[in-house]
Parts: C-alpha cells; sequence; structure tokens
C-alpha cells in the first residue's frame, strides 16, 4: 500500500497543489486507505515494477475511467496511451463512448487525453 501511495503522490501531487493550494500527507494517505479497493484497481507493471495504476467502471451506457496514475519517471513512454488504448477497445467492443473527469490542473493528463481525441466540456 505504501508504494502505491507513493505513485499516487508523485502523479498527483503538483495538480492537488495548484487546485487546492496544498498538499496534506497525512491527510491524503487516510483518504487514499479509505478509496483503494485492490478489487477495483489494476496495477501497470513494467519489467516486474509497479509504476502504476488504473481504475475503471463499466457502466450501463459508459465506460468511466476513473483514475489513472503513472509515476512521473515512466510517463511520456506510451503507458497511459496503451492503457487506455486497451479501454476504449474494450468500450468500443460494447457499444459505449470512454468517459473521464481530470482536474483542470493536471495538464499532462488533459493534453494526453486531447491527443487521444477526447472532448473537453467544464462542469
Amino acid at each position: 500500500m505504501e508504494s502505491l501511495f507513493g505513485i499516487h503522490r508523485a502523479a498527483m501531487r503538483r495538480s492537488v497543489e495548484v487546485t487546492w493550494g496544498q498538499w496534506d500527507d497525512e491527510w491524503q494517505k487516510q483518504v487514499f486507505a479509505e478509496n483503494f479497493d485492490s478489487a477495483g484497481w489494476q496495477l501497470v507493471d513494467v519489467a516486474g515494477e509497479v509504476v502504476g495504476m488504473v481504475s475503471w467502471e463499466e457502466r450501463p451506457s459508459e465506460l468511466w475511467l476513473a483514475a489513472i496514475e503513472i509515476h512521473p519517471r515512466f510517463q511520456r513512454k506510451g503507458l497511459g496511451t496503451a492503457v487506455i488504448g486497451s479501454l476504449a477497445e474494450r468500450a468500443r467492443a460494447g457499444g459505449k463512448p470512454v468517459t473521464l473527469r481530470v482536474l483542470h490542473a493536471n495538464t499532462e493528463a488533459r493534453s494526453l487525453y486531447v491527443r487521444l481525441g477526447f472532448r473537453e466540456f467544464l462542469v
């Protein structure tokens, strides 16, 4: 669990700080532990090293990409593209779109999603 939280911290800290002004490590650990359900996540592994995690939910009218977090050392290497591509194939086979939400401050993720063809809707 600690190593997975380390990935979460590395992947999300900057966006959280920009959005809410600070990163509270103890609070983040608590929320992560309360919300992390190992049955709902798949790990992203590179040569035996866990470098990320992804969670999605099959819904009646969509495949909801709840979260994808890749450690920054492994970003920009095609992992996110491959994971999302696999989910998109799954969704297409079921005749559904892939949907997601992303923090506005997470510019790296937003760029990836736009490059992969997602359309941006602000709520």
